[in-house]
């Protein structure tokens, strides 16, 4: 026996807003408007990735170039580093250390007091970043020779 295939809602396509007849769940009308739409989702999160890793890494040639001949710590205002165009929005791990939140970028751990004074904390142990990652680092933000 055939079933016969009614469309009792207006149900229209998210892409270009054609009617949608089928199951109803079905969000697109076609093949060519899912892949669109599915396009543009992964060329958003590239985006947004790209731009987080950006900053990562800007973050990370900021505290180097400070961290030059100043040992293991650092203590500076956190308004310089804003100045440096240090992103306080970002970071690539989180713990609690010393009754503190310290956040880390690559091999550097950072907390901030209650005064506005940032501490800067070169880990010793070693680190998650492989060889090739470091040298492609090194690469996009050489270290500036003093």
């Amino acid at each position: 026996m055939c079933k016969k295939t009614t469309n009792n809602s207006n149900r229209t396509c998210i892409i270009c807003e054609t009617n949608i007849y089928g199951r109803s769940d079905k969000v697109f009308c076609g093949i060519d408007c899912k892949n669109k739409y599915h396009s543009e989702v992964r060329k958003t999160t590239k985006t947004v990735s790209a731009e987080t890793i950006k900053l990562i890494n800007k973050n990370w040639k900021i505290l180097t170039n400070l961290m030059t001949d100043k040992g293991c710590q650092l203590t500076t205002k956190k308004l310089t580093l804003q100045r440096l165009g240090f992103s306080f929005d970002v970071a690539t791990n989180v713990h609690t250390k010393f009754g503190f939140i310290n956040l880390g970028i690559y091999n550097y751990t950072y907390y901030i007091t209650k005064n506005d004074k940032v501490v800067v904390m070169l880990e010793k142990e070693e680190t998650n970043i492989t060889p090739f990652l470091f040298k492609r680092l090194l690469k996009q933000f050489p270290l500036e020779q003093t």
